[in-house]
C-alpha cells in the first residue's frame, strides 16, 4: 500500500512539475513573443549539445568548421547585430577548457611539440606586444583583428595536434568539408539562373553591388562572405579534388572527385574573381614539383602555357563574360591593379619611418570604425600581404609570410619521405590547395576569411600528423621522453 501511495505521489509531483513549465513557458511567451519560444524550445538542446561536448571534445572543432561555412549566412538573413563570429572563439576556447579539466589524462601532446607551434606562438607574441604600438588607436580594434590573423591559427592547430590527428578524422573531416562546398556550389547555381533571394538583394542594395554587379553581371558568391571568398574556396576544392581523383581509390570514389573538382572550377568562373585563378594554377605547378615525374611535370607545364597563351594572346570566348573577367587579370594595364599598385607604393612612403606598422585593426572596415579620418583608416589594402604590412609593419609582413611559406616547403619534405602512395596523395592535394591560397592572398584576404581560414588551417595540420600514421591510421609517435602531459603506458 505504502509503495501505491508513492508512485502515486510521484506521479502527481511530476504533472505539477509539468504544470508549473507550462505556466512559465506560457507567460514568458506571452511577454517576450516568439523569440522566448525558440529560447524555450533551444536552451534542452543547448544543454544536451554541452553534454555531448564534455565527453566527445572533438565535437567543438566539428561546430567551428560548419558554422564557419554558415556565418554569411546568419549575417544576411538574421542581420540581428549580434557578433556570431565569437562562438568561434567560445567553442575553441571551451575545446582547450575542456581538455584541461576533463580529459588530461587522456591528451598526449607529443604532436604539438613541433615548429609550427613554435613559430604561431612567435606571431601571436609579436601580436600581442603591437598593444603598445603607439600609432595604434584603439584596443577593441586590436582585439577583433588579432583574432583572424593570429588567434585561431594557433588554438585550431594546437587542437588538432592534440585530438584531431588520425585518417579516420581526415575522413570525416575531408567529407564536411566537401558536401559543404558542393552546397555552395549548388546556391552558386541557383543564384546564377534564377537570382538572388531578397536577403541577398538587401546586401547588396547595401553597397556591395558596386563590387558584385560588373558592366550589369552579377558575380556569384554562393552563401560565403563575398565572391573573392567564394572564388578562391572553390579553387582550392577543385586542385584538391582533381589531385585526389588521381589517388588509389575505387572508381566511384575517383569519379566523385572528378565530378567535384569540375563543378568547383565552374562555380569559380562563375564568382568572376580573377585572383582565385591563382589557386589552382600555382596549386597544379607545386603538385607536379611534388610528384618528381618529370613526364607529368612537362605535360602539366604545358596545359599551364596553354591556358595563359589562351587567355593572354587571343579573344577566343571574349564574348563569355566569365572568360573575359579572368583574361582581365593578365591584362597589365588593367584599372582595378594599377589602383593597387598605387596604393601599396603610398603605403611604403608613409611606412617608411613605421617599421612595426600603423597598429592592428588601423586599416579597413575596422579603421573606419575604430580609429575614422586617419590616414589607414581611409587606405583599401585589397590583399591580405599589404593589410600585414600596413598594420604590423616590414618585420610582421617578413615574419608572417616566411612562417607560412616554411609550412609549405617543410611539408613538400614530409611529401617526398612518403613511402605509401595514398599519404603522398592526400598530403599533396593538401599542399597544392595550400599553396595557391598563399599565392591568392596577395589580391584578397582569404586566409582570414571563414570558412576558408579553418578549413586549411586543419588540412595543414594533418600534412604534419599523418607524419606518424600507423597501420590502423591512428598516431603512433617514435619513443621519445614522455610529456608532463603525455598518456603514460599502461
Amino acid at each position: 500500500m505504502s509503495i501505491s501511495i508513492s508512485q502515486r505521489n510521484n506521479t502527481l509531483l511530476k504533472y505539477f512539475i509539468s504544470v508549473l513549465l507550462a505556466l512559465g513557458s506560457g507567460y514568458l511567451i506571452a511577454h517576450n513573443g516568439i523569440s522566448m519560444a525558440g529560447a524555450l524550445i533551444g536552451f534542452p538542446i543547448v544543454i544536451g549539445y554541452f553534454i555531448l561536448f564534455l565527453h566527445y571534445p572533438k565535437l567543438g572543432l566539428y561546430t567551428v568548421l560548419v558554422i564557419s561555412f554558415i556565418l554569411p549566412i546568419l549575417g544576411r538573413y538574421v542581420p540581428t547585430g549580434i557578433p556570431y563570429g565569437l562562438s568561434v572563439d567560445i567553442l575553441l576556447v571551451l575545446s582547450f577548457v575542456i581538455l584541461a579539466l576533463k580529459h588530461w589524462k587522456k591528451v598526449d601532446l607529443s604532436l604539438a611539440a613541433n615548429e609550427v607551434m613554435l613559430l604561431l606562438g612567435l606571431w601571436m607574441l609579436y601580436i600581442i606586444l603591437q598593444i603598445f604600438n603607439p600609432l595604434a588607436y584603439s584596443f577593441m580594434a586590436w582585439f577583433y583583428t588579432m583574432r583572424g590573423i593570429a588567434l585561431y591559427q594557433l588554438l585550431v592547430f594546437g587542437l588538432c595536434f592534440a585530438i584531431f590527428n588520425s585518417k579516420r578524422d581526415w575522413n570525416l573531416f575531408l567529407q564536411f568539408w566537401l558536401w559543404l562546398s558542393i552546397l555552395a556550389i549548388i546556391w552558386a547555381i541557383k543564384q546564377k539562373f534564377l537570382g538572388v533571394s531578397a536577403a541577398e538583394q538587401r546586401w547588396l542594395d547595401d553597397g556591395n553591388a558596386k563590387t558584385h554587379v560588373l558592366f550589369g553581371k552579377l558575380r556569384i558568391f554562393s552563401y560565403y562572405y563575398d565572391a573573392g571568398t567564394f572564388g578562391a574556396a572553390m579553387g582550392q576544392i577543385c586542385i584538391l579534388c582533381l589531385i585526389l581523383f588521381l589517388g588509389p581509390y575505387s572508381k566511384w570514389r575517383k569519379s566523385f572527385y572528378m565530378i567535384v573538382g569540375i563543378l568547383s572550377f565552374y562555380a569559380l568562373m562563375l564568382s568572376g574573381t580573377r585572383g582565385a585563378l591563382a589557386v589552382p594554377g600555382i596549386g597544379g605547378i607545386v603538385y607536379l614539383i611534388m610528384s618528381k615525374n618529370i613526364r607529368m611535370l612537362l605535360i602539366g607545364s604545358g596545359v599551364l602555357l596553354a591556358g595563359f597563351i589562351f587567355l593572354k594572346y587571343t579573344t577566343v570566348g571574349n564574348s563569355v563574360y566569365e572568360i573575359n573577367r579572368l583574361r582581365t587579370a593578365l591584362d597589365p594595364n588593367d584599372a582595378s591593379l594599377n589602383v593597387r599598385l598605387r596604393n601599396r607604393a603610398l603605403l611604403t612612403e608613409y611606412l617608411r619611418d613605421k617599421p612595426f606598422g600603423g597598429g592592428l585593426g588601423t586599416t579597413g572596415s575596422w579603421g573606419q570604425r575604430f580609429s575614422p579620418g586617419t590616414w589607414l583608416a581611409n587606405f583599401e589594402p585589397d590583399g591580405l600581404y599589404t593589410r600585414i604590412r600596413a598594420e604590423t609593419g616590414l618585420v610582421g609582413r617578413i615574419f608572417y609570410v616566411c612562417m607560412w611559406t616554411f609550412f609549405l616547403v617543410r611539408g613538400i619534405g614530409f611529401v617526398w619521405n612518403f613511402e605509401d602512395e595514398e599519404r603522398r596523395n592526400i598530403a599533396m592535394a593538401i599542399l597544392a590547395g595550400y599553396a595557391g591560397m598563399l599565392v591568392a592572398n596577395y589580391g584578397n584576404p582569404v586566409m582570414t576569411q571563414f570558412p576558408i581560414s579553418m578549413t586549411t588551417f586543419i588540412a595543414v595540420a594533418f600534412v604534419y600528423s599523418m607524419r606518424y600514421w600507423n597501420e590502423q591510421g591512428e598516431v603512433e609517435l617514435p619513443d621519445r621522453p614522455t610529456p608532463r602531459l603525455a598518456r603514460k603506458p599502461d
